[in-house]
Parts: C-alpha cells; sequence; structure tokens
C-alpha cells in the first residue's frame, strides 16, 4: 500500500530550488566557491562510476541541480560530466564557474549529446541524469548496486517525483503521480525499457558502446531504445529506494494543459496499453 508521503518533496530538495533562476550576476560567490569545492572530489582518473547529464539552454536550473550533485556522496570513485548541447545562453558559465567537468556537442538532439557524453566517460557504469532534475545524495550508489549485484542486469532505471514551478503541491498532482506510478509497475512487468528514461537511468558501458550508443536518428525515445537495445544482453531493474528518487519540474507535463488535462491523458494511455504490458516487446 502506497502512503501519499511518499511524493512529498524533501525540505532539503526545496532549498536546492531556491537557487532556481538565479541570474548568473547575482549568484553570490560563496556558492560557487563551495560547489566548485565539492567537485573536486569528481575529477577522478579512474572512475568506477561516470554520471553524465546534458544541457540545452538550461542557465534558469543548472546552479539547483549541481548544488544537489555537490553534496553526492559515494562509496566508489566518480566522475561527473555535463554535456552542453550548442547551448545559447549562461550554461557554459555555470559549468565553468562550478568547474565542472564538460563537452561541448555542437549537433542539436538529445541522442547526439547523450553519445558525446558516453565517448567521454571513463566509468564502467555510466548513470545519465538532466539538469533541470535534483538528486539525493545516495542516489549514484543505489543505481549502480543491482548491477555489481548481479552481472546479469545490465539497466537500471529510478522513479521520479514531481514538483511544481509555482511551488504548490495540489492533490491532482498527487492522483497524477499514482497514475503514472501504476503504468510504471506495468510496464516494469514486461517492458520495462518503456520506462526508462534519461532523467534517471544506469548501464553497463562495455554493452552500451557494443551495441552503438544511442540512435541519433531519433528525435525521441532514445533513451527507452537504447534500454531495450541493453535488455538484449542481461535484465532491466527498476530501484524503487526512496534514496534513488529523483525530483523534477510538472512543467514538461502541464505542457498538455491543466494537471487534470494530463492526469486524464496519462489515465487513458493506461487504459489503452493495459493488455500490451503483459506481453514481451520484440523489436522497436
Amino acid at each position: 500500500m502506497f502512503r501519499l508521503s511518499r511524493f512529498f518533496v524533501p525540505n532539503k530538495v526545496r532549498e536546492y530550488l531556491k537557487l532556481r533562476k538565479i541570474p548568473f550576476d547575482r549568484v553570490p560567490a560563496k556558492t560557487f566557491d563551495s560547489i566548485a569545492q565539492s567537485f573536486k572530489k569528481f575529477h577522478s582518473e579512474n572512475p568506477l562510476i561516470s554520471i553524465v547529464l546534458i544541457a540545452w539552454n538550461e542557465e534558469d536550473n543548472i546552479l539547483p541541480t549541481l548544488a544537489s550533485l555537490a553534496d553526492l556522496t559515494s562509496h566508489h570513485p566518480v566522475e561527473i560530466i555535463v554535456v552542453n548541447n550548442n547551448s545559447s545562453d549562461r550554461t557554459q558559465d555555470f559549468l565553468d564557474r562550478c568547474q565542472v567537468k564538460s563537452v561541448f556537442e555542437p549537433r542539436p538532439g538529445i541522442a547526439k549529446a547523450r553519445n558525446a557524453g558516453l565517448k567521454a566517460a571513463k566509468g564502467k557504469y555510466i548513470i545519465s541524469g538532466d539538469v533541470d532534475t535534483i538528486y539525493l545524495p545516495r542516489w549514484a550508489d543505489y543505481m549502480i548496486q543491482p548491477m555489481l549485484d548481479n552481472w546479469d542486469i545490465v539497466c537500471t532505471y529510478s522513479l521520479h517525483v514531481f514538483y511544481d514551478d509555482d511551488d504548490q503541491y495540489p492533490l491532482s498532482l498527487y492522483i497524477y503521480q499514482y497514475i503514472k506510478l501504476f503504468g510504471i509497475y506495468l510496464k516494469n512487468y514486461k517492458r520495462p525499457h518503456l520506462n526508462c528514461g534519461g532523467a534517471s537511468s544506469a548501464y553497463r558501458r562495455d554493452v552500451a558502446l557494443q551495441i552503438g550508443g544511442y540512435d541519433e536518428r531519433l528525435k525521441r525515445g532514445s533513451d527507452g531504445t537504447l534500454a531495450f537495445e541493453l535488455s538484449k544482453y542481461g535484465k532491466i531493474r527498476l530501484v524503487s529506494a526512496s534514496q534513488a528518487f529523483i525530483y523534477t519540474s510538472a512543467r514538461r507535463m502541464k505542457a498538455d494543459g491543466p494537471i487534470s488535462k494530463a492526469l486524464w491523458i496519462r489515465l487513458k494511455n493506461n487504459l489503452k496499453y493495459f493488455t500490451h504490458y503483459f506481453s514481451t516487446q520484440k523489436t522497436r
């Protein structure tokens, strides 16, 4: 039985979110210096884990993400790479000031940016992320632990918690998240690759390189397609622990209109594909 509190946004996450939309020139020097100091521990020359995030014109959202990653703790050597996908705003200035390792990818597109990060990464395990998302301190370790415990597992993913940019949390958003969770558990039975989004998924780098990385022909769905190809070499595992939750804006969901409309769309899709979730997908 799930509790509504499962989707609360913790106070620590709310503290990170206070850094949203602060112009680069108005960020206190001590904030930048603190993040830069913490990022020194992520400059490992021989990392086990490579956390790779992609960014395109995210100057309003990147600082909270970097602040949350600065507090990351791990039992393993970690590197963090952010791929700047030809941003025209001050995204790169934020990365440079925080002394974050970055890669510039001039070709637009999610798959191209993720492949640039995959190519630059040195870790045995890649964890994919986005720079409009807040991460908890133990996120990385929880994401790779199933693969460390079982060599048959080649990919993992975790659950999203939405926050409202207006700092509101209406009942409709709670309901939306539980309907989404219902769909996630349905898909996890036979089609877990459909749940593997770029904001929080992890995989073995050697297998990803073997299959050629992300499909750059796709404008959408390259993360799920990679997971589908990975599933031919092993299992995909849901990491449901709350320590692996990620916190992301509901802005994309609201692109469908009011939350009530997005809720109805999600419910209809779950019902429409309900029977499909009990059969294994054979091809993309």
